[in-house]
């Protein structure tokens, strides 16, 4: 079958603003320039929250996806989701073809935009706000970074995260972090405003010029001298980095 119209889901939604992301060849979502923080975020449950919202992920066709249909590709390549959630989705027009509704048949070609809206709902995280701990007139910003928030956009995580917040709710829109977090780790980062700035940390991180020291609270009396961890790890959830000693089924590993 051939492909159809544009469809009206075409645009995205963040509490109430329509983000219009046609027009843009990359898979980024383009955002309005000045997003107000309530437009995104509430308080639940003693956890951050963002408001649901649909999302647009978009990609070029990959070299083993032409000569296939659209149905195909989606469920043998995402299995995250069941075949049934493919159907309805290309049915309702929330997976498309250069900006328009096909259907189930429909053969992907090179070169083809596939576009697929998502409606999401982030993970929470803390209410703890990201600490400003200092700024310099040449570009480099020092944060407190709280546990639970990821630096980038990852996975399911988009506005629940320290670049993200920094933009929404402290105004920044330029940022290039320097020294990178893991999610679940609190502390001091640094973030460049300037690329001129980001570029000389990084330097200067390569170079050992900038030491980095790490803090880990424990229960009881951490012993004394070097400590081995040669238990076998079992990864439960990718999307959630949640791991797990695991005797019969856990991969070996040495820290």
């Amino acid at each position: 079958m051939g492909r159809g119209k544009k469809h009206k889901l075409s645009e995205s939604f963040v509490g109430g603003n329509v983000v219009n992301p046609r027009g843009s060849k990359n898979a980024k979502t383009q955002e309005p320039a000045a997003l107000q923080a309530a437009d995104v975020y509430f308080e639940e449950g003693g956890l951050q929250r963002v408001h649901p919202y649909y999302h647009r992920f978009a990609t070029h066709a990959k070299g083993r996806w032409v000569g296939r249909t659209i149905f195909d590709v989606f469920t043998q390549e995402f299995r995250d989701r069941p075949k049934e959630y493919y159907a309805k989705s290309i049915e309702k027009g929330v997976i498309e073809i250069n900006n328009q509704t096909v259907a189930k048949d429909t053969v992907v070609r090179n070169g083809d935009l596939v576009t697929h809206f998502i409606h999401r709902h982030e993970p929470p995280i803390t209410t703890e706000d990201i600490g400003i701990v200092r700024e310099t007139e040449d570009g480099l910003l020092a944060i407190n970074k709280p546990g639970s928030i990821p630096v980038h956009p990852t996975g399911r995580y988009n506005y629940n995260t320290v670049t993200k917040l920094l933009e929404v709710k402290h105004g920044y829109r330029a940022l290039f972090p320097i020294n990178r977090l893991d999610r679940l780790t609190s502390g001091l980062m640094l973030v460049g405003l300037n690329p001129t700035v980001a570029r000389r940390l990084e330097r200067e991180l390569i170079e050992h010029r900038i030491q980095k020291e790490y803090v880990c609270k424990v229960q009881g009396e951490f012993p004394a001298g070097k400590v081995v961890c040669n238990q076998p790890i079992r990864v439960v959830a990718h999307k959630l980095a949640l791991n797990c000693v695991d005797f019969s089924e856990g991969k070996p590993s040495l820290t």
